[in-house]
């Protein structure tokens, strides 16, 4: 019985300091690691903003010109409280997400879409939004529209740029979704030069 104890007692283990030590370089390592987590969640979110957005133009288009009828992407007012989603026609802005819709009626007011079976897709928002506009992205159109209308014969109501843009300018280049007035519609990555003038 005592050679039991006693081989239990000379059984190798950790100490304390050995812990702290560990725990010491662990904390070290998550602090350098951080910022580049950062970076990539950004980077991802800015990514999947621009295609989605890519996405609800090009929607848009092919749906109005196949049923033959208005289509509009309109930007959305995420904290709306409604039982649908709705756009933001007054309020709201485009890194709130966005609403592709049938537009029945072809009058684009302040209490669109008319209804919630209109609504063909809603996409959500791009990174964090509030509703006092602390957002991680700003989406800034060449003009300020609060929506896009594409006719039955796919051609938009305008031709507009829409720039993805880091609010905190952790990232050193935006993306830019361009929508012609033949209905194409691009995606580019701008250099560091063009994101300074665009994003400020």
């Amino acid at each position: 019985m005592t050679d039991t104890f006693a081989s239990l007692d000379n059984q190798a283990g950790f100490t304390l300091l050995e812990l702290l030590v560990v725990l010491a370089i662990a904390a070290i390592l998550m602090a350098t690691a951080m910022p580049h987590f950062r970076l990539m969640m950004l980077s991802s979110a800015r990514a999947q903003g621009s295609t989605q957005l890519v996405a609800a133009f090009n929607q848009a288009r092919s749906e109005a010109i196949e049923k033959n009828s208005n289509v509009v992407v309109c930007r959305r007012n995420y904290f709306a409280s409604s039982s649908y989603p709705t756009c933001g026609i007054s309020s709201g802005t485009w890194a709130q997400g966005w609403i592709v819709y049938r537009d029945s009626d072809g009058v684009v007011d302040a209490s669109e879409p008319d209804a919630a079976g209109d609504i063909l897709a809603v996409y959500e928002p791009i990174g964090r939004v509030t509703a006092s506009g602390d957002n991680a992205f700003n989406v800034l159109p060449s003009s300020n529209p609060a929506f896009l209308a594409f006719g039955s014969n796919g051609r938009p109501s305008q031709a507009l740029s829409f720039t993805l843009c880091d609010s905190n300018r952790q990232l050193d280049k935006a993306r830019r979704v361009d929508v012609a007035l033949s209905g194409y519609v691009s995606l580019q990555a701008l250099d560091v030069a063009t994101t300074t003038s665009v994003c400020g």
